[in-house]
């Protein structure tokens, strides 16, 4: 019922049905590729700050209760030097994936930059984010992260700050949190802090 035209037509037709699908695809991978990180699979800075000050401004304008945790690997650098990086690599995929088993479909966990991370809770407050984040830090200091030099144990300490009116800007949200996750750090390790006015310091 076809001819030769009618199959080369066909044929031609087809290549350009491929190939549009292929470039649709590499557009697809591109676009993910921009705003995740490689080694983690996690949002990338860039994409976590487009969507944070979505959410940051919708819970405002709404009066929501909305909570920041930034969160840190301790002693990293020990981890490095003494496993090798491509361990220490493992080790930041891992507790990304500790991250991501312990959030809801509705937070916004990205890395945040070297062994940071951060999530966004919406609808969340102080309290709840606590629990959240004790979660986190227990399941993290039990488990035994498999490397190729095999298992490394490793703890991470956590900072926590919510929306309040005084709080007018995403920035101020991350930098109360980062404050928190300071005194944290300062006073031990491997623990949470919930971010208070004494821990304040000029942005």
């Amino acid at each position: 019922m076809y001819t030769n035209a009618d199959r080369e037509t066909l044929e031609l037709l087809a290549a350009n049905v491929a190939i549009a699908i292929e470039n649709a695809r590499l557009f697809d991978e591109v676009q993910k590729l921009a705003i995740t990180d490689p080694l983690t699979h996690l949002y990338n800075r860039r994409k976590f700050e487009e969507s944070a000050s979505k959410e940051f401004d919708r819970s405002r304008r709404y009066n929501r209760p909305l909570c920041a945790i930034m969160i840190d690997l301790d002693q990293f650098k020990a981890v490095n030097d003494t496993y090798g990086h491509l361990a220490g690599d493992q080790t930041l995929a891992a507790v990304a994936d500790l991250c991501q088993k312990n959030i809801r479909n509705i937070d916004i966990l990205a890395r945040y930059g070297g062994e940071e991370f951060v999530i966004l809770l919406p609808e969340t407050t102080a309290s709840q984010a606590f629990l959240s984040a004790e979660r986190l830090r227990n399941d993290c200091e039990t488990t035994k992260i498999e490397s190729v030099q095999g298992p490394i144990s490793l703890t991470i300490s956590l900072g926590l700050a919510d929306l309040n009116k005084t709080c007018k800007t995403l920035e101020e949200l991350l930098d109360r949190a980062d404050q928190a996750l300071y005194e944290s750090k300062r006073t031990g390790r491997n623990k949470s802090t919930i971010w208070t006015v004494h821990l304040s310091h000029p942005l």
